[in-house]
């Protein structure tokens, strides 16, 4: 990833490209038969978090103080730095002891005769030991002269014995940091990979229930509420597109990560009785592609603000608009 701007904005297109990889890879995957049966494995694979105890708390932070406290990204890097600060000297590693039995014609490293692994916390939980034995029988068939079919090693024959003794917790790191890593650029791309596969996974699990929504849902909803449907249909076509983009964020659909420009777009065209053939050559689907930039700043901002009305009207919350309108005053 180059080097960017650490703003909130900036973070969430950052994250929505971890997203959109991750979807590109895994349609790519769908249509070949090799992942054809194992659809769910791959998933999986793709999403993979890390299981160490700092990036865990660092998905933690993510969780409760981006998505839930709505910090922007430079104030939750600086707390990731915080909690690297109070956990760098608890790095968890497993530590491994092994030795080999070493004896005249035995090939080294070979016949293992003591193999101990031991937590993070230094407590044995697993040995492997190892006993060699002498085959009399093929000892004396080596020591009579002519009949010498195999080599002095092959006398010996070797046993195991494997004894846990407690559960063995192996971690798996992030790729992005450790508690070595004092640099904001790499928590950023921590960060950003860890919000698209949580949008990758929540993109699986409500996707058929948007597809239902749509073809059961709206189409009543707007026949039942005529007034509602004249007052949307005052509205300008980039108002419309800001009107049904904040309308998905309230039922907890965003654009590009639950519902894609081509859905909203034929929504659209619903609303206002147009015909659906052709609908990517529509003008509303020129401006779903890039909303909620519809318009340059000023004139957005107007537009935000009768939007912002309209969901006042109508006794819907404005959390969003007004996170879109700071952003943009702000910025």
């Amino acid at each position: 990833m180059n080097q960017r701007e650490m703003t909130t904005e900036n973070f969430e297109r950052d994250s929505l490209t971890a997203f959109e990889k991750m979807l590109q890879g895994y349609k790519k995957a769908k249509q070949s038969l090799v992942w054809e049966s194992n659809m769910d494995d791959l998933i999986e694979r793709m999403t993979h978090l890390p299981t160490a105890p700092f990036p865990t708390e660092l998905m933690k932070l993510f969780d409760y103080n981006y998505l839930v406290l709505s910090d922007d990204i430079s104030t939750l890097i600086q707390k990731a730095l915080q909690i690297r600060e109070q956990m760098q000297h608890t790095q968890r590693f497993v530590h491994i002891e092994e030795k080999y039995y070493s004896l005249p014609f035995l090939p080294k490293n070979t016949f293992l005769k003591k193999l101990k692994v031991f937590n993070n916390e230094g407590e044995l939980c697993y040995q492997q030991m190892g006993k060699l034995y002498i085959r009399f029988n093929r000892l004396l068939i080596w020591i009579l002269p002519g009949r010498k079919s195999f080599s002095f090693h092959d006398i010996f024959t070797f046993k195991q014995k494997s004894i846990q003794l407690r559960d063995l917790e192996i971690y798996y790191y992030s790729p992005f940091l450790d508690l070595t890593t004092t640099d904001p650029q790499c928590y950023y791309d921590f960060f950003c990979d860890y919000y698209g596969k949580a949008q990758f996974l929540k993109y699986f699990n409500t996707k058929d229930i948007i597809s239902f929504a749509l073809d059961n849902s709206f189409d009543n909803t707007l026949h039942n509420t005529p007034k509602a449907l004249e007052e949307i249909l005052k509205l300008t076509s980039s108002q419309q597109v800001l009107w049904a983009y904040f309308l998905f964020r309230l039922m907890g659909m965003k654009l590009r990560l639950h519902i894609d420009a081509a859905m909203m777009t034929r929504f659209l065209l619903i609303v206002n009785r147009n015909d659906l053939e052709d609908y990517k050559k529509s003008y509303f689907y020129k401006l779903v592609s890039k909303a909620p930039f519809v318009k340059e700043d000023k004139k957005l901002l107007a537009d935000l603000e009768t939007i912002r009305l309209h969901f006042q009207k109508s006794k819907l919350p404005t959390g969003d608009i007004d996170k879109e309108i700071l952003n943009l005053i702000t910025n």
